[in-house]
């Protein structure tokens, strides 16, 4: 079924709740001193019966001005508006700044309603009428219905819930997604048997029993007992309609009007955000750089600092860049609409759009900056995508994060990176982290550089260790998470723009020169080498005689990847020749008696005890060979040495 949320908006006692009563039989004015007073305060809520197959609710909002933010803690949440007019007094104070609110938030839809026309002629019904069209000339209601009606008298009241079925027919319909699933809570109470209930328009997603669900901001989860639309227990409510929900171990002190119901860690908490924002047409007041204001968003309400990025101020219709900077952690998407008033005296004059729900700190005036926000308030999904790429490319974003920041699903965000990939716009990194081009191509730059500047350093040295790269790869990137260089240097590797060997990474056509100075180095370290046999030196001992003990080791090394040594570790070296002759000796026994003691391939060798015991050890780590009491067998399935 269509789910349909109609608002009232208007000046105090212009009939707004008489009229609700009229369309659906229920009074919204449940508090005793709405009774007593004859005004509205708090928010009020009916569902329509209607035969047009939808459910439309009704939300009934305080016209009064000292009731406003009340008023906004209700509208956000609607589909189409009735702009209520008492056809006796016209176009009043309330009446304006309501609908300068609902052009703010974003309503496309709505109907003009002049109540209690039963109490003018019709000469001063066409004036009012007159009236109101000039008001809402050039916005959304400018081609809207107009409709006479009297809730004493039932004039027009078949008629208007007729338009209202008419126009919610047309109503877009919400995104369902459950991963999408936001509750602003407008109420907060207990039923005595049952616990805590929340109520609220599900303004995106859906909700069922069972599910474990988030409070933001904050971090306290629970799962839903029971629903209710419409005073009807579901098993899941839809976008569009209004639900109260039943929270299981929650108390009542721990909610309050502002917080939000939604899917577990769909939502991120931010002290910032980026904004479009505009004065309303008739503000009288002038909205300074660094001004304190009161934010209104959902059914919320928080204290912010609004930092202009492009302007010193901002007066009566203008618009602008902003960021506002909260006092307290709020939670929001993308795409949301907000209202501001004004810090004291406290007054209406404009809102907007977020246009990036958790951005990093902003200098002023910088073009770069304000040619991001223009991207993410014009472009369309791919190229907002490709902005959030380039914006964040010092950490590095999966999937999810992207979806949270983009304010979608993880569904879309994975099609729209598609789109990017196929252009070659951008990368996917090992199956995880989305990258754009530019800062995959600079990255790669970086990795290039550093590695010529080390090959000229150390023109005989096979590369740099794997750990000394990825450290400084790092640093020079400012990307603090080496497992994101990992995914590059595997990306950088995989597509030959980097080479590793032996655990060192080098570029793909480095070649190890000798000069004539270090082929006589070389040439020493060889003899030496040749003459210990299997009673190899450790390096330090075979630096003492060399002048540049640093190239010495270099030179080690090389001869080591370069095969005429072997490794074994760190201080001890062996000369092939007596490295394969040490392997052929090992294969052999193993092949006739199947394992090897220290004793016996001391002897094999003729070499002392510790040179035995330095091989075996090697093999032990390599996984060949395994110890078991003083007797070693190959491991199963190992390779030969």
């Amino acid at each position: 079924m269509h789910n349909v949320i109609v608002g009232t908006a208007g000046h105090v006692d212009h009939g707004k709740t008489c009229l609700i009563k009229a369309l659906t039989g229920i009074d919204t004015d449940r508090l005793k001193e709405e009774k007593k007073r004859g005004i509205t305060i708090e928010l009020g809520f009916a569902d329509m019966p209607n035969s047009c197959g939808q459910n439309i609710g009704i939300i009934d909002v305080p016209g009064h001005e000292r009731f406003v933010r009340n008023m906004l803690a209700g509208v956000g949440g609607i589909d189409l508006v009735l702009l209520v007019v008492a056809a006796d007094e016209g176009v009043m104070p309330q009446t304006i700044e309501h609908f300068e609110i609902l052009k703010m938030l974003g309503i496309e839809k709505g109907i003009v309603v002049l109540t209690k026309s039963d109490l003018v002629d019709e000469a001063w019904m066409e004036l009012v009428i007159e009236d109101v069209r000039q008001t809402v000339l050039g916005t959304f209601l400018e081609k809207a219905p107009v409709i006479p009606v009297s809730s004493h008298t039932g004039q027009n009241i078949e008629e208007l819930k007729q338009l209202i079925c008419d126009l919610a027919a047309d109503v877009k319909t919400r995104r369902t997604d459950s991963s999408l699933l936001r509750i602003p809570i407008d109420r907060v109470f207990t039923i005595g048997g049952f616990g805590t209930v929340i109520t609220g328009t599900l303004t995106e997603g859906q909700i069922s029993v069972g599910d474990e669900i988030q409070i933001y901001p904050g971090s306290q989860t629970t799962k839903v007992r029971s629903l209710q639309v419409h005073g009807n227990m579901v098993e899941t409510a839809y976008a569009g309609q209004r639900t109260a929900v039943n929270l299981l171990g929650i108390k009542k002190e721990d909610l309050e009007r502002g917080n939000v119901l939604a899917a577990k860690g769909s939502l991120k908490q931010t002290m910032m955000v980026d904004v479009k924002l505009k004065m309303f047409d008739d503000s009288k007041r002038i909205l300074k750089n660094e001004s304190r204001v009161h934010l209104y968003y959902g059914s919320a309400e928080a204290l912010c600092k609004v930092v202009l990025l492009d302007r010193e101020a901002l007066e009566s219709g203008q618009e602008g860049f902003a960021q506002l900077r909260l006092e307290e952690e709020i939670a929001v998407r993308k795409g949301d609409r907000f209202i501001i008033r004004f810090y004291s005296p406290v007054e209406t004059i404009g809102g907007g759009q977020i246009l990036d729900a958790f951005p990093t700190k902003h200098k002023r005036n910088r073009e770069d900056v304000l040619a991001g926000l223009a991207v993410k308030e014009q472009g369309d999904q791919e190229k907002v995508l490709e902005q959030m790429l380039l914006e964040n490319r010092k950490q590095m974003a999966g999937i999810k994060e992207l979806a949270t920041k983009l304010g979608v699903t993880e569904a879309e965000a994975e099609r729209q990176l598609a789109i990017l990939i196929d252009r070659g716009t951008a990368f996917k990194l090992g199956g995880e982290l989305a990258v754009h081009q530019d800062t995959m191509q600079e990255i790669g730059e970086f990795a290039v550089a550093m590695l010529e500047e080390y090959h000229d350093k150390h023109p005989i040295s096979e590369g740099m260790q794997k750990g000394e790269f990825r450290k400084r790869l790092s640093d020079k990137t400012r990307i603090p998470d080496l497992k994101s260089i990992d995914l590059f240097l595997r990306h950088f590797v995989a597509n030959a723009i980097l080479k590793e060997t032996n655990g060192k990474i080098h570029l793909p056509d480095f070649r190890i020169i000798y000069s004539e100075d270090h082929q006589k180095i070389r040439q020493r370290i060889e003899e030496k080498y040749l003459a210990s046999g299997y009673q190899v030196p450790e390096a330090d001992e075979l630096f003492s005689v060399e002048k540049d003990k640093v190239l010495a080791r270099e030179i080690l090394e090389a001869m080591a990847s370069e095969g005429t040594l072997k490794k074994i570790n760190y201080q001890n070296f062996m000369h092939k020749k007596y490295w394969e002759e040490a392997m052929r000796l090992f294969r052999s026994h193993m092949e006739k008696e199947g394992s090897i003691t220290l004793a016996e391939y001391r002897d094999l060798l003729g070499a002392s005890r510790k040179y035995a015991v330095m091989i075996l050890e090697y093999l032990d780590e390599q996984k060949i060979t395994v110890l078991t009491n003083d007797s070693r067998t190959l491991v199963s399935g190992s390779g030969k040495e």
